[in-house]
C-alpha cells in the first residue's frame, strides 16, 4: 500500500515554476527523501502535501485517498498528517510533558506514550522543563517526539537537522532512525545532505534546480549508477576530465579509461571519484602513471591526497584522492595511482 502518491504535480509562484512534473510514490512505514539544493522546491513540495498550499497542477493521494488537486483539497487539519519544520515551533508556556501530550489524540493511552517517547529521546528527566531550559538538541528530540506521538498517517520533516552542530546532528540522526522505525511511520524527508538522505532513508528522489525529479532509486541504485553529472556531483566532489571517444578509449592524465556504449568521436565529460583513485608510496609508478604529493590532510575517517599529475601535454593537472586515514605521504613525494573503475562515470558532453 502506498502512503502517499503524487502524480504529475507542477507549480508556480507569480508565474515562475517552481515544481515540474513531480511524481513520487513513498511506501507505507518507508523513509522516502527529496534531495536537493536550497531553492529547488523541496519546502514548497512538503507544503503542498500538508495542504498548506493549494496545487494547481497533478494529484496527491494519502493512503490512496485523494487530497489534492486542481479541483479538490481536503483541509490541512483533515489529512492526518505531522509535520516538523526547520523551526521546531514548540509552546514556550507548556513544559515537555504538557507538550507532548497535547499531540497525543488517545488521551487515556497519553501517560504510557509519553513515557516511551520520552525515554526513546533519551530526555527522561525533561519532562517538567520549559523549551527555553533546552538545548537545540534536546528541543528537536522534544518537537520530533512530538510529531511521532500523534501517531500521524504521514511524518513531513523539512531539513530537520540542519541548525545542529555536526557532532550533535549525527547522535540525533541515529536517534531519530531509530525513533521512526520503532513507531513504523511513513516519512518523507527534505534535505540537501546527501549523507543525511543516505543514511536515513529507503528511497532517494534527487531534485534539480527547476523543481523536476532527475532521477529516484535507493541510496545504492544512485550512488552507483548515476544518470548524470548533475547526481554524481551531488554526493560530493569528483575528478573531472573532458575529451573525445577514440578507439573506445578516452584519454586523461590519469591514463586511458575505456568507453562503453558512446559512439566514435563523441564529446564525454569523466568523473572519478576521489576515493575510486588509489595510491601507492613508492618511486616507481605503477602502470606508467605518477602523481607528485602536493599536500596530504588527516580529515579524521580518510586521508585527502592533493596531488599534481602531467598530461600529454606536460600541462599541470590538480587530483584529489581519498585514501585510509594512516596514508599520509610527505609533500613533493611520488606516488604510484590505481583507479578503481568502479569510481568512474562517463557522460556525452551535452
Amino acid at each position: 500500500m502506498l502512503a502517499v502518491k503524487i502524480k504529475n504535480l507542477d507549480y508556480s509562484i507569480n508565474n515562475y515554476p517552481v515544481l515540474k512534473d513531480v511524481t513520487i510514490d513513498l511506501e507505507k512505514d518507508n523513509i522516502a527523501c527529496v534531495l536537493g539544493p536550497s531553492g529547488c522546491g523541496k519546502t514548497t513540495l512538503l507544503k503542498l502535501i500538508a495542504g498548506l498550499e493549494n496545487i494547481q497542477k497533478g494529484e496527491i493521494f494519502i493512503n490512496e485517498r485523494l487530497v489534492s488537486s486542481s479541483s479538490k483539497h481536503v483541509k490541512t487539519e483533515k489529512r492526518n498528517i505531522g509535520f516538523l519544520f526547520q523551526e521546531f515551533a514548540l509552546f514556550p508556556h507548556l513544559n515537555v510533558q504538557e507538550n507532548l501530550k497535547f499531540a497525543i489524540k488517545n488521551k487515556a493511552k497519553a501517560k504510557e506514550d509519553i513515557n516511551e517517547i520520552i525515554e526513546l529521546i533519551k530526555l527522561p528527566h525533561a519532562l517538567k522543563k520549559f523549551p527555553h531550559e533546552l538545548s537545540g538538541g534536546e528541543q528537536q528530540r522534544v518537537a520530533l517526539a512530538r510529531a511521532i506521538v500523534s501517531r500521524p498517517d504521514l511524518l513531513l520533516l523539512d531539513e530537520p537537522f540542519s541548525n545542529l552542530d555536526l557532532s550533535l546532528k549525527e547522535e540525533i540522526r541515529d536517534d531519530t532512525l531509530h525513533l521512526l522505525e520503532k513507531f513504523t511511520t511513513s516519512v518523507i524527508v527534505v534535505t540537501h545532505d546527501p549523507f543525511e538522505a543516505m543514511f536515513i532513508s529507503n528511497k532517494i528522489y534527487i531534485m534539480g534546480k527547476n523543481g523536476t525529479i532527475i532521477q529516484s532509486g535507493s541510496p545504492n541504485e544512485l550512488y552507483k549508477n548515476p544518470v548524470s553529472p548533475y547526481v554524481v556531483e551531488f554526493f560530493g566532489e569528483t575528478n573531472r576530465f573532458s575529451g573525445v571517444v577514440k578507439n573506445s578509449q578516452i584519454k586523461t592524465a590519469l591514463g586511458n579509461i575505456p568507453v562503453r556504449n558512446i559512439p566514435e568521436s563523441e564529446e564525454v565529460i569523466v568523473h572519478i571519484r576521489p576515493q575510486g583513485i588509489h595510491l601507492i608510496k613508492e618511486k616507481t609508478p605503477v602502470n606508467g602513471i605518477k602523481g607528485t604529493v602536493m599536500a596530504s590532510k588527516l580529515m579524521g575517517s580518510y586521508s585527502f591526497v592533493h596531488l599534481s599529475v602531467l598530461n600529454e601535454n606536460n600541462d599541470v593537472v590538480h587530483i584529489h584522492s581519498h585514501m585510509h586515514p594512516n596514508f599520509q605521504p610527505k609533500p613533493s613525494s611520488a606516488v604510484g595511482i590505481e583507479i578503481d573503475s568502479d569510481q568512474i562515470y562517463i557522460f556525452p558532453n551535452k
